[in-house]
């Protein structure tokens, strides 16, 4: 199987109650392949970006398991916001090792050449961040995270203070990605052009995910409400006989797998607190060399269950997406 059909990233039941004590994503079932463009959407504090941050590892979910793909790096553009708290100049930010050129999608660009797509003069390269508005520094972070992006790319609220000749700059950078795009906006003409699946986030810690884009969201949406009672019980009738399909085997293991991970994690986190003892290897070398052979077995374990855990959620994504049609 290719990598752009393969999942790369799963969620299983995952639950995340942040200090508050609010459950702000609950059981959260989620997968996504290689290559994904997903449109995320949702109120504020619905928890979006309590997700993203637990997608790159930031965050630790309260319950539940979440495997990413080991090749599958993300760039965060709402990290890089911490850069504007630096007093470094334009080209320090974008050549931070030096000189005057810089890799732009595996082209080498001089520095102010590719300022000037982003509609900044070029005079003003040696300029501070500090003396730049809300919408150059916006821009000037998109131009850093965008040149050599990630195999995946997490976009925040990209699109705030932009003007229109940057809009169109920044659509038409993202239609050549390549790798896996994952976008927080409210912009229903920027999320249609970029993005071919939308993410919802209901307010209440759940989460649906729609085929199509914004407006195509939308107008499902608005068609729910036009939908007869009948009309939607023979769509359950279809939907249960579909479901009928999926063997028991298949979905014994799928709803399994997720707590032998997390015992085979738990078995290596006790081992590995046993190697803490600096002394075990000179006061009892056998235990050492059994403790450090099992740990070798288990994590060989543990990555062989979650690749066929991600296999399952391939499976059943692709069983879901026949069962659409």
């Amino acid at each position: 199987m290719s990598d752009d059909k393969k999942i790369i990233f799963g969620m299983h039941k995952v639950s995340k109650v942040i200090p508050s004590g609010k459950q702000i994503i609950k059981n959260i079932n989620l997968s996504f392949f290689y290559g994904a463009k997903i449109g995320i959407i949702g109120l504020n504090g619905s928890g979006k970006s309590t997700l993203l941050k637990t997608l790159i590892g930031e965050l630790t979910p309260s319950s539940g398991l979440v495997k990413l793909k080991k090749n599958l790096e993300f760039s965060y553009f709402d990290q890089l916001r911490n850069d504007l708290n630096s007093n470094k100049s334009l080209k320090e930010i974008l050549v931070p090792n030096g000189g005057d050129y810089l890799s732009v999608q595996g082209k080498e660009r001089h520095v102010c050449s590719y300022l000037k797509d982003f509609q900044f003069d070029p005079k003003r390269v040696n300029d501070t961040i500090l003396s730049l508005s809300g919408g150059q520094q916006n821009r000037l972070l998109l131009s850093k995270v965008l040149a050599n992006p990630k195999t995946g790319l997490i976009l925040d609220e990209p699109t705030n203070d932009l003007d229109l000749e940057t809009m169109d700059l920044l659509t038409e950078m993202l239609s050549s990605y390549k790798g896996t795009l994952l976008i927080v906006s409210h912009d229903r003409d920027f999320l249609d052009q970029t993005v071919n699946k939308i993410l919802s986030f209901d307010g209440d810690g759940k989460i649906s995910m729609f085929l199509g884009g914004y407006s195509d969201f939308l107008n499902h949406q608005s068609d729910k409400f036009h939908i007869n009672k009948s009309s939607k019980k023979k769509e359950n009738i279809t939907k249960i006989k579909k479901i009928e399909k999926l063997s028991f085997k298949f979905k014994f293991e799928l709803e399994n797998i997720p707590q032998a991970i997390k015992i085979i994690q738990e078995e290596i986190s006790s081992l590995k607190n046993e190697l803490k003892d600096s002394n075990l290897y000179i006061s009892n070398n056998n235990k050492f060399e059994e403790v450090t052979e099992k740990l070798s077995t288990l994590e060989k374990e543990l990555e062989n269950k979650e690749n066929r855990w991600l296999e399952l959620l391939e499976m059943e994504e692709a069983i879901n997406k026949e069962n659409e049609q």
